[in-house]
């Protein structure tokens, strides 16, 4: 389960690093765009490429900005994708793992509430009489009617008496 958090958590940042690719490509394509555009009269178009052979060095500046943010642009998307696609594999694999440890401890505590067990019949009825305190104090103290108060003394478990106690020492 370690591991697979732990290359679901290195798929996640792989994405990123992919995704700020795409961004550099973006800015390097579209400042190789402007500077061609702004230092060239009249460039010569290759598809969406611009370029002018010139003996300057800005001509050979544009291309290569305008091609290395296309290539950066391209694998920025391409890497994006392969590894959100890695890290859902990862994280459908520890959604099967954790549904097979939930299941697991749901089959030992149906073994273990065998009837004669005389241990979860004491946890059972202490369980209970907490609910009663708590929906009886939540009732007549705060004023919660008592299908509000179950419910939320459901929720809070055994904590509610620490909540009780903090209150009354403001």
């Amino acid at each position: 389960m370690d591991y697979l958090h732990e290359r679901a958590e290195e798929s996640r940042h792989n994405e990123t690093l992919a995704y700020l690719m795409f961004m550099a490509g973006a800015i390097f394509f579209v400042g190789g765009l402007l500077e061609t555009v702004v230092t060239t009269e009249n460039p010569d178009w290759f598809l969406f490429f611009p370029y002018k052979i010139t003996p300057h060095a800005y001509s050979l500046l544009g291309l290569s900005m305008v091609l290395s943010g296309f290539v950066l642009l391209v694998l920025g998307i391409v890497l994006g994708i392969h590894y959100a696609l890695d890290r859902s594999l990862y994280m459908n694999q520890l959604k099967e793992v954790y549904a097979d440890k939930v299941s697991e401890r749901w089959n030992r505590l149906s073994v273990s509430r065998e009837p004669g067990n005389s241990s979860m019949k004491q946890l059972e009825t202490e369980e209970s009489n907490n609910l009663e305190e708590c929906t009886k104090y939540l009732t007549e103290k705060q004023g919660l009617d008592e299908t509000d108060a179950k419910s939320y003394c459901e929720m809070l478990g055994n904590r509610w008496r620490g909540l009780v106690e903090s209150s009354d020492k403001k």
